[in-house]
């Protein structure tokens, strides 16, 4: 099994280092050997991979036999996600992650039961890096700030955005994705629902309403399986 690891950059350099929190797991949890072969990725653009040769206390080497661009596929996938219950959110986050979101976009909406926390962008990031370890992810989905109703109108206005909603009578499978977008929002509603006015809000910016099926989707299983669907619409999966 070859194992990845985020690194904060990646050189040109022959021999690659691995050190502090990712060492120490790798090296006191996994318990790696030296001739095992392993995966670093800058969780952007580039990634590499080899053997190790060196093992220290904190920290290992690994010559590279390999390189790699990470691509950035179009249209980019943007799930707009409602701040969930606070243990619902490692399983919303692993779900997304692992069915292929680009980017998170934290939304307060006005019927989230949780708030945006000083430590929740930590907590987030260090889930998100996590599931990508686990799905061999190269590339780390980009996390933003929290937004309002109003800064998500004033994202995805000019995109094309998908607002679920069990009110809708469009079907997802009916739609159509216009050729040539860039970025397709997918905008995901708290465990109490989307209210009225932001309904109409995003309905006024040009968001397409649209439900799934007949059963309502937990706030932290309908990212997932809208994403599971649009990968599926756009012939990826």
């Amino acid at each position: 099994m070859s194992y990845l690891f985020f690194v904060d950059q990646i050189d040109s350099n022959e021999v690659q280092s691995l050190e502090n929190e990712e060492a120490h797991h790798a090296i006191k949890v996994l318990r790696v050997t030296s001739g095992e072969t392993l995966t670093f990725s800058d969780g952007k653009s580039h990634w590499v991979s080899g053997e190790i040769t060196e093992i220290g206390r904190k920290s290992l080497k690994m010559k590279v036999n390999k390189r790699g661009n990470i691509q950035l596929n179009k249209p980019e996938l943007i799930v707009v996600q409602a701040i969930t219950k606070s243990d619902r959110n490692k399983e919303m986050l692993e779900l997304l992650t692992v069915s292929g979101v680009d980017q998170i976009i934290p939304w307060e909406a006005e019927r989230s039961i949780s708030r945006w926390q000083d430590d929740s962008a930590h907590k987030w990031i260090q889930t998100i890096k996590e599931a990508c370890k686990q799905s061999k992810r190269f590339r780390l989905p980009t996390l933003t700030s929290p937004m309002k109703v109003n800064e998500i109108i004033g994202v995805i206005k000019e995109n094309f955005s998908i607002v679920f909603h069990e009110s809708a009578t469009n079907k997802f499978s009916n739609l159509q994705i216009p050729a040539g977008v860039e970025k397709i929002y997918l905008v995901i509603g708290p465990e109490g629902g989307i209210n009225d006015y932001e309904l109409e809000e995003f309905r006024t910016a040009g968001s397409v309403i649209a439900r799934l099926g007949e059963p309502v989707f937990r706030s932290a299983h309908a990212g997932f399986a809208a994403l599971s669907a649009l990968q599926t619409k756009l012939g990826r999966w």
